[in-house]
Order: structure tokens, then C-alpha cells, then sequence
């Protein structure tokens, strides 16, 4: 039996000495891919926390990192849509009433349009529809937030959109 376990523990120790080490470095692969693709956008930090937060990443080539960002755009959009609906309920201001029912046309047409294509274009190999995808989702979310003439109730999310999508963008340009 001692040699039994002697022998275990043998193969235990080599098969970790020999696989060990390649698994550290195929970590140290994703990890740099991650960095240096974050690194080519135009919001590092904001690249990196959302697409290191995000499981796929770890086996995931550029388009990989690029449809993680979008899936980050479609979520930020919904529930910035969301957060539009509710106000629309609440608000008795005609004028705040129109911009908000104008940013949910911006907003429908983000969820509904530009990630499907961002997505679809990803997942094919062309990534300029997924790079014009992207800027079009940046842009309605700047056209959500002008609505409002600088009194806007959603700026931190307009601009959270905006970021994320231009992330997106910069990523999907990398496989032009």
C-alpha cells in the first residue's frame, strides 16, 4: 500500500510540475490579450473592470472581448431603458415628458438595432458593422442626453452608454 500512495504522490508532483506551469501561463496569455486590448481603448479602466468581471473572458479571443462589451452595452441600455420608462410614469413636465420619450425611441433603437448588429457582425468576422453598431449606440445616447438642455435626470447613465459603447467600438476596430 506505501508504495502504492508512493507512487501517487510521484505522478501528483510531475504531472503538476509539467501542467501546472502551462495553465499559469495560458492565465498570463488571457490576461495580457485583455490588457493590451484594453489598452487600445479609449477608457482603459472601464474596459478591463467590465471584461475582466465577465467569466468568457478568460478563453476569449478579441472578438470574444468585444461581444462581452456589447453584451455590457445591451445591459447598460436596458436598464437605462428601464429607468426612462419609470420616469416617463412620474414626470407631469411636458417638456421633460418629450425628451424622455425621445431617449426611449434612442433607447429601443440601441437594444433593437445597433447591438444586434454589433453582435451579428462579431460573430460573422466583419467587424466594421460591429464598429458602426457600436458608435451608433454612443451617439444616441448623446442625443438622449442633449434632449434635455443640460437638465437631464439620466446623465450618469447617457454617459455610462456612451463610454461603454465606445469601448465596444475600439475594440472591434482592433480586428479591422
Amino acid at each position: 500500500m506505501r508504495t502504492f500512495l508512493l507512487i501517487v504522490l510521484v505522478h501528483v508532483v510531475v504531472l503538476g510540475t509539467i501542467f501546472l506551469p502551462s495553465i499559469q501561463c495560458a492565465q498570463t496569455n488571457d490576461e495580457n490579450l485583455i490588457q493590451q486590448t484594453c489598452n487600445q481603448t479609449p477608457i482603459y479602466d472601464l474596459c478591463i473592470s467590465y471584461i475582466k468581471a465577465d467569466p468568457r473572458s478568460t478563453n476569449a479571443d478579441v472578438a470574444g472581448l468585444g461581444l462581452i462589451m456589447v453584451d455590457v452595452l445591451n445591459d447598460k441600455a436596458t436598464q437605462t431603458l428601464n429607468r426612462v420608462k419609470g420616469l416617463l410614469q412620474g414626470s407631469p413636465n411636458p417638456q421633460v415628458k418629450q425628451a424622455l420619450s425621445t431617449c426611449a425611441g434612442n433607447y429601443n433603437a440601441i437594444i433593437e438595432g445597433d447591438v444586434p448588429q454589433a453582435i451579428e457582425a462579431l460573430t460573422k468576422g466583419d467587424p466594421k458593422f460591429a464598429e458602426q453598431g457600436a458608435n451608433d449606440a454612443a451617439i444616441e445616447a448623446n442625443s438622449c442626453e442633449e434632449g434635455f438642455s443640460g437638465n437631464s435626470p439620466l446623465t450618469v447613465e447617457n454617459k455610462l452608454v456612451h463610454d461603454v459603447s465606445t469601448v465596444a467600438a475600439a475594440i472591434a476596430r482592433l480586428l479591422l
